[in-house]
């Protein structure tokens, strides 16, 4: 069932955002990545990469929920909003980065912010002193992003080739069970006996990569058959993708189960609407879960591009936004069709 967020919501937000902020900053204090132990240069980086890309997400969702309320909430509506963000942006200075440089980047990227805040609740955003703050807000927040993306580009930790990648990519390279050659002849013919095949190759085997495959398979057959699968196709889906997420294994499809996880419960659970209720947060929880289990991997594996890209894949992938080249909803459904439309 799709959740729409509606004026009621909208104005239940408001009435949960001060509490909203006593638990980001409760639930900081408990982030994975701080698990994980390493004196190594390399995890020291990953680490900044992600914080520093997880305090862009938010800010991000802050101003695309403005965006909303600009066009359904009132003045006052709009002035309890700015005033939970401008607490929510004090707290991100917390976050523990290790360089310096871009510790002072970060902070003055959110002093600023919360400056915008301020004048937009003062002034309005139709006032001059807004148009002139803004305009140096954004050659600010240009420098900022250069600096972020050319100092943790995938570039400067790995110098493996995208053909490389592809190739190490390749699931034929992790299938050891000769019923899957049977199952990929058999979903031609005979699609639900062809599945319940590859469900019980996929608890027969203990190679936990290999599983993965299996399951994403199975997963990815869900919601590409969905019309012949029965109403609990989408839901059967998300259940496998989450139970790959959930084993707290490493493998180089975590991303790919991560992503498909998070596509299809907002296109199929939350909505398609920019109004829909889009809850990164939740997105971006399991986001940190599967970063951690990565990250944990590196500090015993630091030579392993594979999982050095993998991470900056989770650290660096955009948020669902409600805004953006698709006009008429959300930005999930692009991405949900460019992964899923495709020949069966």
């Amino acid at each position: 069932m799709i959740k729409v967020m509606k004026q009621e919501q909208l104005k239940l937000v408001l009435i949960t955002i001060t509490f909203s902020v006593l638990l980001f900053i409760d639930a900081y204090a408990q982030d994975l990545l701080i698990d994980v132990k390493s004196n190594l240069k390399l995890v020291s980086e990953l680490k900044d990469a992600y914080r520093a890309f997880h305090i862009n997400n938010i800010i991000i969702q802050q101003k695309e929920m403005i965006n909303v309320f600009l066009n359904d909430g009132s003045d006052s509506n709009m002035k309890n909003l700015l005033s939970g963000y401008i607490k929510v942006c004090d707290s991100l200075k917390i976050i523990p980065l290790n360089n310096d440089t871009l510790k002072s980047y970060v902070r003055k990227y959110l002093t600023l912010t919360i400056q915008s805040y301020n004048i937009i609740k003062n002034n309005g955003f139709s006032s001059s002193e807004f148009k002139e703050d803004y305009e140096k807000y954004q050659k600010s927040e240009d420098e900022y992003m250069n600096y972020l993306y050319s100092t943790y580009s995938t570039n400067h930790f790995i110098t493996m080739t995208e053909e490389k990648y592809w190739q190490t990519n390749d699931k034929s390279n992790y299938v050891k069970s000769s019923d899957y050659e049977r199952y990929k002849s058999l979903k031609i013919t005979n699609l639900k006996d062809a599945l319940e095949l590859l469900q019980k190759t996929t608890q027969q085997t203990t190679d936990f990569q290999e599983h993965s495959i299996y399951q994403i398979e199975l997963a990815d057959q869900y919601v590409k058959n969905s019309d012949s699968l029965g109403e609990s196709a989408y839901e059967i889906a998300i259940g496998k993708y989450k139970e790959i997420l959930d084993q707290k294994k490493y493998s180089i499809f975590l991303f790919e189960a991560w992503l498909k996880w998070r596509l299809v419960t907002q296109q199929h659970v939350y909505g398609i609407s920019k109004t829909s209720d889009i809850p990164n947060n939740e997105y971006d929880k399991m986001r940190e879960r599967v970063a951690s289990i990565i990250l944990d991997y590196i500090t015993k594996n630091d030579n392993d591009e594979m999982a050095i890209n993998e991470f900056l894949l989770m650290a660096t992938h955009p948020i669902v936004k409600r805004f953006g080249k698709y006009p008429y909803g959300n930005q999930n459904t692009v991405e949900y069709h460019k992964t899923f439309d495709e020949k069966k």
